[in-house]
């Protein structure tokens, strides 16, 4: 399941799914896997909700 929220940048027409906390381009933004189905993509049999399926998330990267 994918949102309606898009990239702010270059490419906005790329949905973000739940789980994303930014679009793909943003600074600070790199893939990780998801904790949630494990990178699998699938929870029982399903697709994953946050992931939409994919086993990838984009988090918040970086320290301070």
């Amino acid at each position: 399941m994918q949102t309606t929220r898009t990239s702010a940048g270059p490419n906005q027409d790329t949905p973000l799914n739940p789980g994303d906390e930014g679009p793909p381009d943003a600074p600070g933004v790199g893939e990780d896997v998801c904790s949630v189905c494990r990178s699998t993509g699938m929870i029982e049999g399903q697709p994953c909700t946050v992931c939409a399926g994919t086993g990838k998330v984009l988090q918040g990267i970086g320290g301070g």
